[in-house]
């Protein structure tokens, strides 16, 4: 079997079943829209039980992550400690364009071009990428970046595919909406998002590089609960079972928001098992979780940053998520965070997929 097929099988599952049902329930102009600026659903307003089941499988999430004895993990002898470089160049370079783009995106001088300030967020996030891929080569004399800097470009245009695939998605659910670029036409709105849209990958990766460098994450992951490798069948109906999930978010938005993330990662997981392609999900059948838990505790770290320079800068986004719309740090509601958690191994899924897809 061509080993292709699954992954543009998955491309068909993640799109297909959102633009049949946009069109379906008559959003097709709105799903055009640049800037997105129609706010259509109505959400849900705040529900305490709803809140504490979010909030408790946050806890039992963070619980795994902290206290991974406590579910079965045994903890390994911890590998060597890695050989340390000096902190290189472009790590430099990194924080110097975190300390000048903070610095334009939270302040508001006079002297300051408007356009300058409304452009901060890709200079200031290349910034952390490039400040994290020199955190890891300091600590184990390679990168990302130095050992592999076609890949490392290629994390940009494919980040930046991926995040418009949520794009579309938030336009069902709109737990999102941008403020600040109300005057901008398609053009502008595209070109900016776009650019912004191309660190997401990159930012989770490096991030993960670096945190796969201390010993406790591998001896505390690396024996865990064996899962039995499931066949060919079982992952058909993973697949079908992923793509009707996403259909049932487009057409019930409300109620099933939270699957925005999860939705796509069973697709694309089971995809690339079908594929033969080897992702986080294949590692536990060896009991091995650090790869996958590595990726969700990068994702959350970023999403710390993203939610935190968000505050002040400009253009920013805010949030709207049905029954949890309280205690916000920053502006995300506190159980917002959980969402980070999937979304660092679905991100990583889509990469391994489109390098699939492209490979000689």
């Amino acid at each position: 079997m061509n080993r292709k097929l699954p992954i543009l099988a998955a491309v068909a599952g993640l799109i297909l079943p959102l633009l049949i049902i946009g069109e379906w329930r008559g959003l097709g102009p709105l799903l055009r829209e640049f800037p997105p600026l129609t706010q259509y659903v109505e959400h849900a307003p705040f529900s305490a039980p709803v809140f504490f089941v979010f909030v408790f499988l946050a806890v039992a999430a963070g619980l795994v992550l902290i206290r991974p004895g406590w579910f079965g993990f045994k903890r390994m002898a911890p590998p060597d400690p890695p050989t340390r470089a000096a902190f290189p160049i472009w790590g430099w370079i990194g924080l110097l364009l975190i300390a000048v783009f903070w610095t334009l995106a939270w302040t508001r001088f006079a002297w300051l071009p408007g356009w300058m300030q409304e452009n901060t967020f890709f200079p200031l996030w290349l910034g952390y990428i490039l400040t994290m891929d020199g955190l890891r080569y300091r600590r184990t004399g390679n990168s990302f970046l130095s050992r592999s800097p076609g890949l490392f470009v290629a994390l940009f245009p494919a980040s930046a595919v991926a995040w418009w695939y949520f794009e579309l998605v938030n336009r069902f659910v709109q737990n999102w909406y941008y403020a600040g670029v109300e005057d901008y036409s398609a053009l502008r709105y595209v070109t900016l998002a776009t650019l912004s849209f191309s660190t997401v990958f990159p930012a989770i990766f490096t991030t993960r590089e670096w945190l796969s460098t201390f010993p406790w994450f591998k001896a505390s992951y690396g024996n865990g609960p064996r899962w039995r490798a499931p066949g060919r069948p079982t992952l058909v109906g993973w697949f079908m079972g992923g793509v009707g999930l996403l259909a049932f978010t487009a057409w019930f938005p409300v109620p099933l928001f939270f699957l925005t993330w999860i939705a796509p990662l069973v697709i694309t997981a089971s995809a690339l098992a079908l594929a033969g392609v080897s992702s986080p999900f294949t590692d536990l059948k060896r009991g091995d979780y650090h790869m996958l838990f590595t990726l969700a505790i990068a994702a959350l770290i970023c999403g710390f940053f993203w939610e935190m320079w968000n505050v002040f800068s400009m253009p920013k986004w805010h949030y709207s998520i049905p029954y949890v719309q309280t205690l916000h740090v920053f502006e995300m509601p506190l159980p917002g965070y959980g969402g980070y958690l999937p979304f660092g191994p679905v991100c990583w899924c889509m990469w391994l997929g489109m390098r699939r897809l492209f490979a000689r």
